[in-house]
């Protein structure tokens, strides 16, 4: 688990960047494992009959890296249907039976109906729960941030993330005042904007609270996401920084 003060690089695991590891060590993918210290598993992106086996074989091309282990829907980015949403519990099941499994298991905040059985299960095998908010239209208001976290601490959750559409320069500002006033309840802490102008939040977020962040591995998965190999570099730098402005033209040079 994280010390307090780390800051966590989260990148995706997919089949291709799986592959392109086992099937060649020195594959230059490597590189960017390496500037993780937490790996997402999208189980969505495999199929079905690999995913018990995905934590064991993430944890042997990266045994150092903690891991967080996500079926996303299709209305929040990812591939699983959201027609089958209810049906993810048994597939859970299954997961979580394995000798190796994800130390945190990323849950959507519109789907809260399957938070108690799916923390009875996590909780057997010492797995907690990010709950997470994706909005690729705009950044929720401060009233409706504070509804989220409201939410995540009456269900208990063990960490929050959200990932919203940036619409101009300023508009993640909400975000870091959220950050300020609601990370500290939380093991795990991601607020950031996603687009064009999103991107310096990705690092000025842990500035302002958050302890976790995303990058892209190969080619990007959220708008506006930023290689781990930059990402890594500007979070050396962080505590060199002043500004949002100041983190965009950083990142903007590497």
């Amino acid at each position: 688990m994280p010390a307090s003060n780390e800051k966590i690089l989260v990148g995706l695991i997919g089949p291709e960047v799986l592959s392109a590891i086992e099937e060649d060590s020195m594959n230059p993918v490597f590189l960017d494992i390496e500037a993780c210290n937490a790996l997402e598993i999208r189980y969505d992106f495999f199929p079905e009959k690999e995913w018990p086996a995905l934590s064991r074989r993430v944890k042997k091309i990266a045994p150092g890296a903690m891991q967080v282990g996500t079926i996303r829907l299709e209305r929040d980015g990812g591939k699983f249907p959201d027609k089958d949403a209810y049906s993810r519990i048994p597939l859970w099941s299954k997961i979580l039976a394995e000798g190796d499994v994800p130390e945190w298991l990323d849950l959507e905040q519109d789907c809260l109906y399957d938070f108690k059985n799916l923390k009875n299960l996590a909780d057997l095998r010492k797995t907690k729960i990010l709950v997470s908010q994706h909005n690729f239209l705009r950044i929720p208001n401060l009233q409706e941030l504070d509804d989220f976290a409201r939410d995540c601490l009456r269900m208990k959750a063990d960490g929050l993330k959200i990932a919203a559409m940036s619409n101009s320069e300023t508009d993640c500002e909400r975000l870091y005042k959220f950050a300020r006033i609601h990370s500290q309840n939380f093991e795990l802490f991601a607020a950031f904007g996603m687009g064009e102008t999103g991107k310096a939040s990705r690092i000025w977020s842990l500035k302002e609270g958050a302890n976790l962040t995303y990058g892209s591995i190969g080619q990007a998965q959220a708008p506006g996401q930023v290689d781990v190999a930059r990402m890594e570099k500007a979070i050396r730098e962080l505590e060199n920084l002043n500004s949002p402005f100041e983190t965009a033209d950083l990142l903007s040079k590497f």
